[in-house]
């Protein structure tokens, strides 16, 4: 892990909200409430094919219990009233009937979001996951990531408002999971950090619950197996839905598969990173068959030269490379978030580069997935990552890109 510290510059970002004139003020105040979700409830865009009869569109909304809808632009198709929660089931069935064109929720359309944060525009490796497109579908509300690390400190200017749970500190068996290391408030930056305030950076689900657990030394920057363990078992306990661990070695250890396979076994969605030793060995305990191990590329989506490689590898995330400047922006391509030197002192944003700044990328998508379908667990929140990933290096899935490079605004359409 390596770290630089960065010059702030301000900038100005302007966002705006389009409302459509003809609605009545009942249909703006709705909307505004349900504009987080994928499409209006209770409604569906109807249209039938020329020539059908009215007293066939007629039968057929009778046939399914329909009887309030109204007529879109010249009469060109019809918005039908259904009872919320069963517009796909219904759509379903309008479409199965052969004078039927198509039947389709009533999605939201949005402008493509840009944080107003102050730093965002040094961010690069938001975009390069296309991250904006992804947050007009969501930004990881009611999913809670846990992030078993050096801990998370909550006293920067940034942070993580109320999202911040009451933590653990699994060395000394405590409540706490207050960070002295600066490493893991790093890493929860990335999944979270409080974003559209106008301050510092962005975080890629700034809407999700953050769980802060301590489980390495703050002068090392090490920790025992047993540490790890309690770390990821009583994440799971809590509630956890996707637990980050920005950390590794190189022995395999059956303990600690068996507390990957107890998180896993619970619905818990478990991201690692691939290790920093430029091998073709991925660290444990990312290499474990139900982790998520993630390597590092850098701006231009090449794979750096520390990040771990082999075939345990899934995918890759953006990590950084300190001695670059591909995209000319006066800084080094790292990975820019709020923390601070050593034991609180310094607080500002500081470049890091390494997997380990990779692996909360995959994280925090894995927590917008988990927000769009709460349904899905960890085998389906995988299968979704690799499948919308950007293919790199060899066609397919390759021991160095594993199945490519998260795309978020992918992952939370699939």
């Amino acid at each position: 892990m390596k770290s630089r510290y960065v010059t702030a510059v301000i900038i100005i970002l302007f966002a705006g909200t389009i409302k459509d004139a003809r609605a009545n003020s009942n249909d703006i105040q709705s909307a505004i409430r349900n504009s987080h979700r994928l499409y209006f409830p209770g409604e569906l865009l109807v249209k039938f094919k020329a020539h059908t009869p009215a007293r066939a569109t007629k039968s057929i909304h009778t046939d399914f219990g329909i009887s309030g809808f109204r007529h879109g632009y010249n009469e060109h198709f019809q918005i039908i009233e259904v009872p919320p929660g069963q517009e796909k089931e219904i759509a379903q069935a309008y479409r199965k009937r052969p004078e039927v064109e198509y039947a389709e929720p009533n999605y939201y359309r949005s402008l493509h979001s840009t944080p107003n944060d102050e730093l965002y525009t040094y961010q690069w490796h938001l975009p390069l996951i296309n991250l904006p497109e992804a947050w007009d579908i969501t930004a990881g509300e009611n999913v809670t990531v846990a992030v078993i690390d050096s801990g998370v400190s909550p006293f920067g200017r940034d942070s993580f408002g109320e999202r911040l749970l009451r933590g653990y500190n699994a060395i000394f068996r405590i409540p706490g999971g207050i960070d002295f290391a600066n490493h893991g408030t790093h890493v929860a930056g990335t999944i979270g950090q409080e974003t559209n305030n106008r301050t510092g950076v962005a975080g890629i689900a700034y809407q999700a619950n953050i769980l802060p657990v301590t489980s390495l030394l703050a002068l090392t920057g090490s920790g025992l197996d047993s540490w790890i363990i309690d770390s990821i078992m009583w994440a799971t306990d809590q509630g956890a839905d996707i637990i980050n661990m920005s950390l590794g070695g190189s022995l395999p250890s059956k303990a600690m598969e068996d507390a990957v396979n107890y998180a896993y076994e619970r619905g818990v969605t478990v991201v690692a990173s691939s290790g920093n030793d430029g091998e073709n060995d991925v660290a444990f305990p990312a290499a474990y068959e139900n982790c998520i191990a993630v390597g590092a590329v850098r701006f231009d989506k090449t794979v750096t030269s520390y990040s771990n490689r082999g075939s345990a590898l899934d995918l890759v995330a953006p990590g950084g490379d300190m001695d670059a400047d591909q995209n000319n922006d006066g800084e080094p391509d790292c990975i820019l978030q709020e923390t601070f030197w050593w034991f609180g002192i310094n607080w500002g944003y500081w470049w890091f580069a390494g997997t380990s700044m990779a692996s909360p990328h995959v994280a925090g998508v894995a927590a917008l997935i988990k927000a769009v379908h709460p349904e899905f667990g960890p085998d389906e929140i995988r299968m979704v990552l690799e499948e919308t990933a950007e293919d790199l290096g060899e066609p397919g899935w390759d021991q160095t890109y594993g199945y490519g490079l998260i795309d978020a605004s992918a992952a939370v359409s699939y």
